[in-house]
């Protein structure tokens, strides 16, 4: 075991670009083989290199630079995500609606009946039904 760990010694290792170019890769491979599209499989082959070549490169900086440059890009797809994840949660016991002005989504209660919404980013006041 030790070999491995000369081996790895200066190398980037893992990063969660990695691990997004082996999921790709894997997902690549399942759709491939289920709907019998050869060259969709032959494609997720690249994903899997990619992962390798980035594991075992010893431009460290650079891979830095890569996996900054996806958290870039995946943050605000993560975060939209997350959004729409706890606005599913909360549609059981809260209304949402867009203020009228500034255009942000303002969460109110349910089941209140005829209610002033005050939207807390530019107090524009408007009335809806809960």
């Amino acid at each position: 075991m030790n070999w491995l760990s000369n081996f790895m010694t200066g190398r980037y290792g893992t990063d969660q670009l990695s691990l997004a170019l082996l999921i790709l890769g894997m997902i690549l491979t399942v759709l491939g083989s289920l709907f019998k599209i050869p060259w969709l499989t032959i494609l997720s082959y690249l994903p899997f290199l990619l992962c390798l070549f980035r594991i075992f490169s010893r431009n460290v900086n650079k891979r830095r630079m890569e996996n900054n440059k996806f958290f870039k890009l995946w943050f605000p797809i993560k975060q939209w995500f997350s959004r729409l994840r706890h606005r599913m949660k909360d549609e059981k016991n809260y209304r949402f609606y867009k203020c009228p002005k500034c255009k942000i989504l303002v969460k109110v209660p349910r089941n209140r009946g005829k209610i002033k919404i005050k939207c807390p980013k530019c107090s524009a006041e408007f009335v809806k039904k809960t």
